[in-house]
């Protein structure tokens, strides 16, 4: 068997993670097939990447990791060891956190509800950094740390309706997240704001936003961070003098997927400037958080399946994995194109490759590009999914009663152990509910 494998990235490396042919099909043989294995070094790099593209800011500069892309325990303490900050939603991901060696205390929480009882449950677990987006919310944070009886830096989420162009859109219009800078109601940043410096266990920290997944022109963080500019001053003339001690300007650096698209360099290169003369004009010298749970896990991990079977169809040749949408959502819900690969591969097939799954569903049809490299297609040979490390673990389901399959994680030293056990199909069925069925 050829030995196609490139070196193990490193920090200071620049090649996407490579594993052998003869490693992924010792792992089929061992763990069976589909499988998951993660490469613990191009997570470390892409932290890396992102610190080292936003080096000449003049603040202090932290990478959030936003859990719900991955919340694979080992990915968890892979990034805790880095030092960087956990951008959560949900108390359930505050649990894996914790559970997987990071603190409270480097959490920055956005909740979508706002409820007074999950900011008292978030807060009795050591959270004190948290964001609000909305009025009611900003009033049940307030209940909740008086019934807790602690201080909590409070930001303020804001939409600024800059137009995005990216594969998922996150500010707009009557948009689901933030608040208006300039709206006439409770729910605007400036009513916020004015309340929240009001409040004495609340202390302001500063403001966040979201523009996006995927987002390919970074030219809507700079009008973002512009309109912010503005709101500040503006707000400042209003309601008095408050400080600025963080920014959060979200997510939405792209993965690759096969594809150029913009760098960490090239955003920082966009905006840092624009930064620095942010912190002259409002005289504070804020911490800057960018957040990312895509652009730092995509890329550590691949997919691993095995062809069962093929059939010719008039001008199309299908080719039937073990694995269906069921371990790659995405392919279904977003008709999301992973680069795919044929191990070994072979000459290209003089008919259409048509990739499917085995589940009996029509949609479970995996898309394919020209990036994909299908020749040599055969049944027992293995197909990697490339770029899987962002929301396809996490998406995992059991329709047709597949239980999950292993999670496997390349350490930096080269070595292999398991980050999640593969489900046994009992363990499944008592998950299910079969231990409440009566004897």
């Amino acid at each position: 068997m050829v030995d196609t494998r490139t070196q193990p990235v490193t920090r200071a490396g620049v090649a996407a993670p490579r594993f052998s042919d003869r490693e992924l099909y010792s792992l089929a043989e061992k763990y069976g097939t589909p499988y998951f294995l993660i490469d613990e070094a191009t997570l470390r790099k892409k932290v890396s990447d992102l610190e080292q593209a936003f080096a000449d800011f003049k603040g202090r500069y932290r990478v959030a990791y936003s859990v719900k892309a991955n919340f694979n325990p080992s990915v968890i303490r892979t990034f805790a060891s880095e030092g960087i900050l956990f951008d959560l939603t949900a108390p359930g991901e505050l649990v894996f956190i914790v559970k997987s060696g990071a603190t409270a205390e480097n959490v920055m929480y956005t909740s979508i509800t706002e409820t007074s009882a999950e900011y008292e449950e978030v807060l009795r677990m050591g959270v004190r950094k948290i964001v609000v987006a909305s009025y009611n919310g900003l009033l049940n944070l307030a209940e909740a740390a008086a019934k807790v009886n602690v201080a909590v830096k409070t930001m303020i989420r804001v939409n600024p309706e800059v137009h995005v162009h990216a594969e998922l859109r996150g500010s707009m219009g009557h948009g689901k997240f933030g608040l208006q800078f300039n709206g006439v109601s409770q729910d605007s940043a400036l009513s916020v704001l004015r309340k929240l410096l009001c409040i004495p266990l609340l202390q302001f920290e500063g403001f966040h936003f979201h523009l996006g997944s995927q987002i390919e022109d970074p030219a809507c963080f700079a009008e973002a961070i512009e309109k912010l500019e503005a709101f500040i001053l503006d707000a400042r003339r209003q309601v008095g003098e408050f400080h600025v001690k963080t920014i959060d300007i979200g997510g939405g650096l792209p993965a690759p997927y096969g594809r150029k698209v913009q760098t960490p360099k090239d955003l920082a290169q966009k905006i840092v400037g624009q930064l620095n003369s942010l912190i002259e004009s409002i005289g504070d010298r804020f911490a800057l958080v960018s957040e990312s749970g895509r652009y730092l896990t995509a890329e550590s991990t691949v997919l691993v399946s095995r062809i069962v079977n093929t059939k010719e169809f008039g001008e199309n040749r299908y080719v039937y994995l073990d694995a269906g949408y069921n371990v790659l959502l995405d392919s279904a819900l977003l008709r999301h194109e992973y680069p795919v690969e044929v191990i070994p591969g072979g000459k290209p097939s003089t008919e259409k490759v048509v990739l499917v799954g085995r589940l009996c569903d029509p949609l479970d049809v995996f898309p394919t590009s020209g990036r994909s490299k299908l020749g040599g297609a055969e049944a027992g040979k293995l197909v990697i999914f490339r770029d899987v490390g962002a929301y396809s673990i996490v998406m995992n389901m059991p329709f047709h009663s597949q239980p999950k399959p292993y999670v496997l994680i390349r350490n930096g030293q080269g070595g292999t152990s398991i980050a999640r056990k593969g489900q046994d199909v009992n363990r499944l069925f008592l998950d299910e509910g079969g231990d409440c069925l009566a004897s």
